[in-house]
């Protein structure tokens, strides 16, 4: 007998206590495991076998390997619709969730949302300040987020336009809202009311270069101040160049402006000259010129914004004497406000200057990361604001705006943002 023959034998007369079977031919056996060598051996010859007539089946010809291909792109093709579809449906239920879940958070939160709304002075007193909201990115005047544009950005990506170094801020009668942003070389336009944003960052075929404000005239045509390009751009709402302010050499680094329909003048603070250039509105020729350098009455020391009240009064921020000049329309100095201190009424770094529908002045301050409120004459009513990045709080404010309905528009500048706040009136009293 061989030797395979006798192991077969004393497996088959081998005890197999508790019922188990006996270890079949072939197996072995290392440490009370069983290893299945041979059943492993013919499992890989099998598959190597079907391969093998698999390959061996396999078009030789070109033309057959062609066929071949577009029959399997034809059983692809409906296989990756029904995907496409599968995932549109899967977006759709999501946005459709998600709004559910906007709803009913907004809902819940709408209570909590009203008490805790922002407003200077803070209770009891009677609020002459309230915080209404941001505006930051196209994201904030575009509205939620719909079906089309999820499913669109899915594959593209998100597309948001964002401010970089917002420095002056105007707003039209159609809420249209202008930044100067000098660090994008654009003016960012956000419009709320068709949810649109758009951006002017060419004139005269040339692109801007400085654009560091903006002012609006009773047409709501806009004004671009450029102080690399050294002119200011007057363009139509259609957004085509009406003129242009300061020929060769007129002006050196220009920094705000203000106009002046009634009298037909267009203001321009030229810092590095210390004074205001006055030009023609009509013919945009230069007419005269206001201040020097200095520290007296009508004398500046690197002047840097500028606004108008009704009567065609100057306000103009002169930044280094630390204070706010009040000018005739002619030029002729009549007071000022502040001074360089840290105490109540002074300033430490001013910059833009507005006035509300009651002539009150408003004056921001990017060493106090503040809004200073000035009644006419010079007496400081409120200050709200402070340091920091949440809503109501400021970094290094710049250029500052109030329209017709008393809405405050604050550029924000390293906060990259725009704070838009609302003046409250005294309630008349019974």
């Amino acid at each position: 007998m061989s030797y395979s023959e006798s192991q077969a034998s004393s497996l088959s007369r081998r005890a197999t206590p508790g019922g188990e079977r006996p270890e079949a031919p072939g197996s072995l056996i290392v440490k009370g495991r069983r290893c299945c060598a041979r059943p492993r051996i013919a499992l890989s010859k099998l598959v190597a076998g079907v391969l093998q007539r698999r390959f061996d089946a396999l078009p030789r010809t070109r033309t057959a390997r062609l066929n071949t291909i577009y029959y399997v792109a034809g059983l692809i093709k409906p296989l990756l619709q029904k995907t496409l579809l599968f995932v549109a449906l899967c977006l759709l239920a999501a946005g459709a969730a998600q709004g559910a879940v906007e709803r009913s958070s907004a809902k819940v939160a709408e209570q909590p949302a009203r008490k805790a709304e922002l407003v200077w002075p803070p209770p009891p007193l009677a609020p002459r300040i309230r915080y209404l909201h941001s505006i930051a990115t196209s994201d904030d005047i575009r509205g939620k987020k719909g079906f089309w544009r999820k499913f669109w950005e899915f594959f593209r990506g998100p597309q948001v336009d964002a401010m970089i170094k917002p420095m002056g801020v105007v707003a039209d009668r159609k809420g249209r809202v202008y930044v100067a942003d000098p660090a994008a070389r654009r003016v960012h336009v956000f419009d709320k009311e068709k949810r649109k944003y758009r951006f002017i960052d060419e004139v005269d075929k040339q692109f801007l270069q400085f654009p560091i404000n903006v002012a609006l005239d009773d047409k709501d045509n806009l004004y671009i101040v450029d102080g690399v390009r050294k002119r200011v751009f007057a363009l139509t709402n259609a957004g085509k160049l009406k003129r242009s302010y300061g020929e060769q050499g007129q002006l050196q680094r220009p920094s705000s402006a203000a106009v002046d329909t009634e009298r037909e003048m267009l203001y321009v603070v030229d810092p590095p000259s210390h004074d205001i250039k006055v030009f023609g509105l009509a013919d945009g020729k230069l007419k005269r010129v206001i201040g020097k350098r200095g520290v007296g009455p009508g004398e500046f020391n690197f002047p840097a914004w500028l606004a108008l009240d009704r009567e065609g009064r100057l306000y103009v921020t002169d930044s280094l004497n630390g204070r706010i000049q009040i000018l005739s329309p002619e030029g002729k100095p009549l007071s000022a406000i502040g001074r360089f201190g840290d105490g109540s009424g002074n300033f430490s770094s001013p910059k833009g200057v507005a006035l509300d529908s009651e002539e009150h002045l408003y004056v921001t301050d990017s060493g106090f990361d503040n809004i200073q409120i000035f009644d006419n004459s010079g007496r400081l009513l409120l200050y709200f604001g402070t340091s920091g990045q949440v809503p109501g709080s400021f970094w290094m404010p710049a250029g500052i705006f109030i329209d017709h309905h008393d809405k405050i528009y604050v550029a924000d500048a390293y906060n990259r943002r725009v704070q838009v706040y609302q003046y409250l009136k005294k309630k008349a009293s019974p």
